[in-house]
């Protein structure tokens, strides 16, 4: 049976954003780079740092990281109230931590990444329209057709970017695939269950759309 899971990312109000911007340390002048991130609820968490590296390098969605367990790869604590933990350090070497609660948004303009921890995809420039594949990254003023914005795949704490495998798969505006370790080219967790976050634009809105391992995800 082929099932497609979607779900949006609904991004509040002004007033309401900023009331969801609260990180535990007041804010600081410049930037600061990310050195890892941890998701979860005490003892019981993830390592998200590869995930959260490469949506701030992307700078989110809009400019912001939904915390939640569809962006983060997972519930590594079913129940709990979760936390995002970033581990950052700025230009002085100064670290500092900052936490972000289930269902809060990260800035992406408070960090960045180092360019060694991107995903080397993303700053590609060769793709070529050649009839069957897009140049995904490229055409965000194609209004009618699914853009790839980001896109993970794995298992909680074991995700891995395929933002770019997916871009070569779209036709004709649309995108359909099966979510398996043979299409995405990878298996970043054997033996586990694994699945698909892909967050994509279309029509002028940014969505985003999940499927299990063995079922078919279509877009739009």
């Amino acid at each position: 049976m082929k099932i497609s899971l979607r779900f949006l990312l609904m991004i509040a109000p002004a007033l309401m954003v900023a009331a969801m911007l609260a990180p535990n340390a007041a804010a600081q002048d410049g930037s600061w780079m990310v050195v890892r991130a941890e998701y979860g609820f005490r003892a019981q968490h993830t390592d998200v740092s590869g995930i959260v590296k490469d949506l701030v390098s992307r700078g989110g969605m809009n400019g912001l990281i939904a915390v939640n367990n569809k962006m983060m790869g997972g519930d590594p604590a079913p129940g709990a109230d979760k936390t995002l933990k970033i581990f950052a350090r700025n230009g002085h070497g100064q670290e500092q931590e900052f936490d972000y609660r289930e269902g809060a948004l990260v800035q992406t303009n408070m960090f960045f990444a180092a360019r060694g921890d991107r995903d080397d995809h993303a700053d590609r420039d060769d793709h070529h329209d050649d009839g069957d594949h897009f140049a995904v990254g490229r055409d965000h003023d194609d209004f009618n057709r699914v853009n790839i914005e980001q896109a993970f795949w794995g298992a909680q704490g074991r995700m891995v970017p395929v933002t770019d495998v997916l871009q070569h798969m779209v036709r004709n505006g649309a995108l359909t695939v099966v979510a398996n370790n043979a299409s995405m080219g990878v298996d970043p967790a054997p033996g586990a269950g694994k699945i698909l976050i892909v967050m994509y634009s279309v029509h002028g809105k940014e969505q985003a759309a999940a499927a299990s391992e063995g079922h078919m995800l279509t877009l739009p």
